[in-house]
């Protein structure tokens, strides 16, 4: 077991694309981490599920900062994206970032200089983004992962399978979906994915699920105040979920969720699940 000691950041992003903390509070995983990097260093295509805040993101960056350099430049990191067109768009701008050198080539002799990259990424078409994108990851040796990936249209699955079959570049898709069977379909119905394809995150064990806690009440300077029912309720409230736990700590610190030096533990709940939820549904919402 291992926890985080960096200090919470604020927001942005970090390497890889990835959102900047996804990894603060990171506790456990060992056997999830080995199976994803042993994954990502065969080059195999595989999906990662699980209940909403059980850790998705932040196993895919832990696992990523410690690859080795090589590896890790060639690693595209995608959030969650609209459409097909925003797909493509991301996809090429992420390869244009690592200066992928046959991408490079093409676009010098396009005319195409930094300052004008933007303007011509947006007046390609649909099918020249597309072979724009797989003439550019062509023996490149990428790996590409689409985070909070929305259920995918079929053109959009067409577009991962061609990068993972016909390109060898392997995919790793963390779907938004709350339920993981959802997803499981998805992906046999697309791609022909069975189990050896999937890591499926569940709960923290409790003793983990408590040692985050304890990490959390640090990090949020709860310690001053009265922890003895927030301690018993926060893992059996979040169901040893990690980021229910962290969102909890969070909204303790406010003092709107303290009366004395207690905590309105059962109020920091619901307002979690408010804000859990209405999280979920802007993902899941085109912009």
């Amino acid at each position: 077991m291992r926890v985080n000691n960096h200090s919470p950041r604020s927001g942005g992003e970090s390497p890889f694309g990835l959102p900047a903390g996804s990894d603060e509070f990171f506790v456990g995983r060992e056997k999830e981490c080995d199976l994803l990097r042993n994954a990502i260093l065969r080059e195999k295509s595989f999906m990662i599920t699980g209940p909403l805040g059980v850790g998705k993101t932040a196993l895919v960056r832990k696992v990523l900062a410690e690859l080795p350099p090589a590896i890790r430049r060639r690693c595209l990191y995608i959030g969650t994206v609209k459409d097909l067109q925003d797909l493509l768009r991301r996809l090429i701008r992420a390869l244009y970032e690592t200066e992928e050198p046959s991408l490079r080539r093409e676009l010098h002799l396009a005319g195409v200089s930094k300052i004008t990259f933007e303007p011509w990424l947006k007046r390609l078409s649909t099918s020249r983004m597309r072979g724009t994108l797989y003439r550019a990851v062509e023996g490149a040796g990428c790996r590409v992962f689409l985070d909070h990936c929305p259920r995918l249209t079929s053109a959009m699955a067409r577009v991962v399978k061609e990068l993972f079959w016909m390109r060898q570049t392997p995919v790793c898709l963390i779907p938004t979906e709350e339920e993981p069977q959802t997803a499981v379909m998805m992906a046999s119905h697309f791609f022909y994915w069975g189990e050896s394809e999937q890591l499926r995150l569940g709960p923290l064990p409790l003793s983990a699920a408590q040692a985050l806690l304890e990490d959390c009440i640090e990090r949020f300077r709860l310690a001053s105040l009265d922890l003895k029912e927030f301690r018993e309720q926060v893992p059996e409230l979040s169901r040893c979920v990690p980021g229910a736990i962290v969102k909890m700590c969070s909204l303790a610190s406010d003092p709107r969720y303290q009366y004395g030096c207690r905590i309105k533990t059962k109020l920091v709940y619901i307002d979690c699940l408010i804000s859990s939820r209405n999280s979920n549904d802007r993902k899941r919402s085109p912009v």
